[in-house]
């Protein structure tokens, strides 16, 4: 009797010790998995750190160049940065901000077929809607140059934020204007003007109501 307790109790005590070993492997791959999560999770991070400085730099480095009409800057520089940033960061801000400065160099150069172009493609797919609202104004600027009134007029007939309000209104205004539209100009200027608020872009619409009136 004693040596069949024993041999049960060894017996209990293997099996306890095999229930042991189920249950505690499947505690060890889950903590195996958490841990390999959490590395995952941190090499991420580091890696999107990462990314987001070289982005930064590239676009430090464009806006630094950036010609701004007094004979400095280096167009070159803008172009080479804002060429690696829409590469290397398709579909992100920085993208999009790129092709807004590729778009400015354009117009500086005289080709507003370019600038449209390069305008078109923040407006058609764009990273945030800030970016789509900046695009289309400029968009349309670029629009009333070319002398396309009824794609500018297109263009500002969509739905506009009220801080973007005024400068909507304004080009409006030069658009009724180029179509000498006289009235509906100082409507749009006189809106452009009450939206605004004083504020940003005011001075320069009021002189445009200015030599309006001088006209009439």
């Amino acid at each position: 009797m004693a040596d069949y307790i024993r041999d049960e109790e060894e017996q209990s005590r293997a099996s306890g010790a095999t229930g042991g070993r189920k249950t505690a492997w499947p505690t060890v791959v889950v903590i195996v998995l958490a841990v390999g999560s959490m590395i995952g999770w941190r090499q991420w991070q580091q890696h999107q750190s990462v990314e987001a400085g070289k982005a930064s730099g590239l676009y430090e480095k464009m806006i630094g160049a950036m010609p701004t009409g007094a004979g400095d800057g280096d167009a070159g520089v803008v172009k080479t940065n804002a060429e690696a940033l829409i590469d290397q960061f398709a579909g992100s801000s920085y993208a999009g901000y790129a092709h807004l400065a590729l778009a400015k160099l354009a117009v500086q150069d005289g080709d507003l077929d370019e600038a449209a172009s390069q305008l078109r493609l923040v407006v058609d797919k764009p990273a945030t809607k800030e970016l789509e609202h900046v695009a289309r104004l400029r968009l349309v600027r670029v629009l009333i140059a070319q002398n396309e009134l009824d794609a500018a007029g297109k263009e500002l007939g969509r739905t506009w934020p009220e801080a973007m309000q005024g400068q909507a209104l304004e080009l409006k205004g030069d658009v009724a204007k180029a179509r000498q539209q006289w009235d509906e100009a100082r409507d749009a200027y006189a809106s452009a003007l009450e939206a605004m608020g004083g504020q940003g872009g005011s001075d320069r619409v009021q002189m445009k109501l200015d030599d309006l009136n001088r006209q009439s």
